[in-house]
Formats: structure tokens, sequence, C-alpha cells
């Protein structure tokens, strides 16, 4: 006569409830704090420690533990405390997580507080507030995980004392031998799709900051000119339009200029161009100034072309702008299959990691798509 597992599976029952549970705990980490915003044009202050900076963006958990967005801008005045009265100007680079600021302004239309004033003071930040921004979420999730594993420990006990119930009455069983390896079979299938599920949530974790290039385009200017062509604006409209189909990207712009001229005059030369990439992705690309990497200006430097011909020249006399997509939500696709079975694709033709701002300088004069051909 056969015998029922018993006790063994029983016991690989709960060790997929302590795995399922775990996943659960993951996908609720990723999960957006109370975010607070401002009314247009209303005046507003706020004190707490930063949480993060991405560009000119800083993620606040204000003192009444909501979490707060501060835009900065070119006019916003960085200042550090000293003594009663005195105040030095700062670099917004002195802005990093872990300090307790105080920041002042108007909220936005898109219920953001863009900065007037950004005050603080080192020799007071509160450290037991920065701690408690960083760790107190984890001790939460660490409590709560506790209690689960207390509340399966306890089930265990009871299925323990089931088991033994279960043993005496083994010969009442055998004819749900059949559906009792059955419900086996389908917990280890279950064990595999939660160990499918943490490895998911660790890999999107993983690659939160890497990018990988999606599309890219290559736009070209007339000699110590700085003006947009109409075919230049045509590849523009495109590649704006595809950042739109985009979740989580951010796009790179990098001017660069031929050796016609001073260094001085190029270096200039190469960011006005930059610039004005920027400006047109944004006002007639209609593209959210935050998705925007800072415009950088390359002057001479990782030339396409032989600078000492015609066209050469011509060829290096360009800005570049790449669409960069975050693989921590790329990463989210993966296993994902349609309606008919087949694997969800996510069409990124570059898989390797890279931090945003950087491929303008490891693949100059590279592409998804071979570039236009420059104007005479």
């Amino acid at each position: 006569m056969k015998h029922l597992p018993g006790r063994r599976t029983l016991k690989t029952w709960l060790a997929v409830s302590v795995q399922t549970c775990l996943a659960s705990t993951l996908l609720l980490a990723v999960t957006p704090s109370n975010t607070k915003t401002f009314n247009s044009g209303e005046k507003a202050k706020i004190k707490g420690v930063i949480l993060s900076k991405d560009g000119s963006t800083l993620k606040v958990r204000g003192d009444d533990d909501s979490i707060d967005t501060v835009d900065l801008t070119d006019t916003t005045k960085i200042q550090l405390r000293h003594g009663m009265f005195g105040k030095n100007a700062m670099d917004p680079g002195a802005l990093v997580p872990g300090l307790h600021v105080e920041a002042q302004g108007r909220g936005n239309d898109k219920g953001d507080l863009v900065a007037d004033k950004v005050l603080f003071d080192p020799n007071s930040m509160r450290a037991s507030r920065q701690i408690d921004a960083r760790v107190s979420p984890l001790e939460a999730r660490t409590n709560s995980v506790e209690g689960r594993t207390g509340q399966l420990e306890g089930r265990a006990g009871q299925l323990e004392n089931r088991a033994g119930q279960l043993e005496n009455r083994q010969g009442d069983l055998e004819n749900t031998e059949k559906q009792t390896q059955q419900q086996v079979s389908q917990v280890r299938t279950t064990a595999d799709q939660a160990n499918q599920g943490v490895n998911q949530v660790n890999g999107r974790v993983s690659n939160l900051d890497n990018y990988a290039s999606k599309e890219a385009v290559t736009v070209y200017f007339r000699s110590g000119s700085a003006v947009l062509s109409t075919q230049a604006k045509q590849d523009l409209d495109n590649i704006a339009q595809q950042a739109k189909n985009e979740k989580g990207y951010a796009i790179e712009v990098a001017g660069f200029a031929d050796t016609t001229g001073n260094a001085a005059f190029n270096q200039d030369l190469s960011q006005r161009r930059a610039g004005a990439v920027i400006t047109y992705l944004e006002e007639k690309g209609d593209i959210p100034i935050h998705r925007i990497l800072p415009a950088s200006g390359l002057g001479t430097t990782h030339e396409a072309a032989d600078n000492h011909t015609s066209a050469g020249r011509k060829l290096n006399r360009r800005v570049e702008v790449k669409i960069l997509v975050n693989q921590g939500l790329v990463s989210s696709n993966a296993g994902a299959t349609n309606a008919t079975g087949q694997p969800v694709t996510t069409g990124v033709t570059d898989t390797t990691g890279t931090q945003p701002n950087s491929t303008a300088t490891q693949n100059p004069g590279q592409g998804t798509t071979p570039p236009p051909q420059p104007q005479q």
C-alpha cells in the first residue's frame, strides 16, 4: 500500500508560502510614498531631507513625512547658513541625498515646487531624520515580514498536528492518492513561479540605474552656424514622436564643431548647437524638461570624420541626439507573453547598460540608424 507524502508535502507547501510572501514584500518596496503637490502660482515653503537628486530635480521627504518634488532653476539661490545672519552662495552640487534643507518658492502646473531659494546648515543637520529616511521604511518592512513569518510558523504547527491525524487515516485516503499527487505538482509549479517572480524583481531593482540607447539621430549645421535647418527640424520631430512612445526614457544631446576657427569659439558654438536642439525639442517636440539631460558642448573632440577635408568638416558640424531607456522598466517585460503565447519584445537595439549622458563620449557619431547627409 502506497503512503501519502505527509509531513514532507506540508513542509514543501510552507516553503512556497514563505517565498510568496517575500515576493509580495519586494513588490511593495517599489510602491511610491505619499506624494505632495503644490498649487500653481501659490507660494510655499518646505523643510525636509533630500532623498534623491536627478539633474535639477530634488525628491525631499518633508518633516510631515510627505514626498515633495523641488525643481531648481538658473535663478535658484542655494545658500549655506553661516553664523547668525551670514549666508554663502553654494553650487547645486552641494545638494546631496541625506542633507536637511529648507526650500521656498511657488508651485507650477505639474504640482512641483519651483524653488526661489534653498538653504541648509551643515553644522545642524538632523542626523536622526536622515537615518529615519533610509532605515525606517526598511525596518517597517522587516517587522512586517517577521510578523508574517510568525503567522506562518503558527500555521506550520497546526499543519504538523493535522499531518499526524492524516497519518493515522492513511487507509481511508488511498482513493485520493492521485489527487494528492496532482496537488503536489501544482505546489511545485507555484514554487517555481514564486522564485521566478523574485528573480524578476531583483533584476528590475538592479537595473534601475542602467540605460540603453533605443533610438538616435544626427543633425547637421552650416559652418559657424547654430541655426536648425528644415531637414534637422524634421529629424527632431521624428525622434520626439518616438520618445513619447517610451517609458522611463531620457534624451541625451551632444554638440560638436569642426576645426574651423579657434578652440574657444568652437567650444561655444558646439554648446549653442546643442542648446538649439534642446530648445526645439522642448518647444516644438513637446518633450518635458526633466526628460532632457543637460546639453553637452564637446567642441572639436570625438570627430566623426577627417577635419582636413571639406566633406569631413561637414560631418563634424553636428549634434547627436539619443533616446536612452531605463533598463529597470524594460526588464519588467522579460518573460511576458502576448495573447498568442509569443514572447513580448521591447524593441531595444542596444542592451548594454549605460549611464545617462555617457553615450556621446563613448560612441560619438554612432546611432541605430545611418546619419542623414549633411547640408552643403
